[in-house]
């Protein structure tokens, strides 16, 4: 509801995005608004129909992304595509976010012996399955690779994995940066698989997924955690 200028939503924690429309004389004019609850989030994709997207997220295009049924569950699927959109960012929450855990099961499908790429975002750091080139890698910005940080891993296609990317804020200002990658359903193991400290670290930032991937992912059991 709108009273005042001003947007006031119910105190429910639910997730929604919409357009206002305002008319004042013969003018009209219309904003996007979204509402974004606080964390934890512990999303499965169950209150989404089928076919549909995530509403409040940025990038998350119907015809690019849809919640699909697989393994008798809800998932997000990146689906299949061989333009420039195979490769793409979603992010689902505030710019100014720091100091969180983002995990996720990731599914990478396999044709003509090609593996595709699936990751999360926390902070503006990127951990990556690089299905073809089997490895696990962070990087702060993928273009710039000096500072990124990999470990082999074996992926294997059809097959669900479990992410975890924690970004740590320290007293110094450094971020610390830490990544782990193993088979979903399995106990999450002790140790890091990439464990890095930035001293000129990305401050702030939405959590996402990242996809890469000509032949689709799938996207399942997404949490997003303040770091305690």
């Amino acid at each position: 509801m709108v009273a005042d200028g001003k947007l006031a939503v119910a105190p429910d924690k639910v997730s929604q995005a919409g357009l206002i429309k305002a008319t004042v004389g013969g003018l009209t004019g219309e904003a996007r608004a979204r509402v974004i609850p606080p964390l934890p989030w512990n999303e499965t994709f169950d209150a989404y129909p089928v076919g549909s997207v995530p509403p409040h997220w940025v990038s998350a295009t119907a015809g690019r992304f849809q919640v699909s049924e697989l393994d008798g569950r809800k998932v997000l699927e990146k689906l299949p595509n061989e333009t420039l959109f195979k490769r793409m960012r979603v992010f689902m929450g505030p710019s100014d976010w720091s100091n969180y855990t983002v995990e996720a099961d990731i599914r990478i499908n396999e044709k003509r012996r090609q593996l595709g790429d699936a990751g999360i975002i926390a902070q503006r750091y990127t951990l990556v399955a690089f299905g073809n080139n089997q490895r696990l890698e962070m990087n702060s910005w993928q273009p710039e690779t000096a500072r990124a940080v990999s470990a082999p891993f074996a992926w294997k296609p059809n097959t669900w994995y479990r992410l975890k990317l924690r970004v740590e804020n320290t007293s110094n200002g450094k971020k610390r940066i830490r990544g782990k990658a193993w088979l979903a359903g399995e106990p999450e193991p002790d140790g890091w698989l990439i464990d890095r400290v930035d001293p000129i670290p990305n401050q702030q930032g939405s959590p996402g997924l990242f996809a890469d991937a000509q032949f689709g992912v799938y996207f399942a059991n997404l949490k997003v955690t303040p770091n305690q």
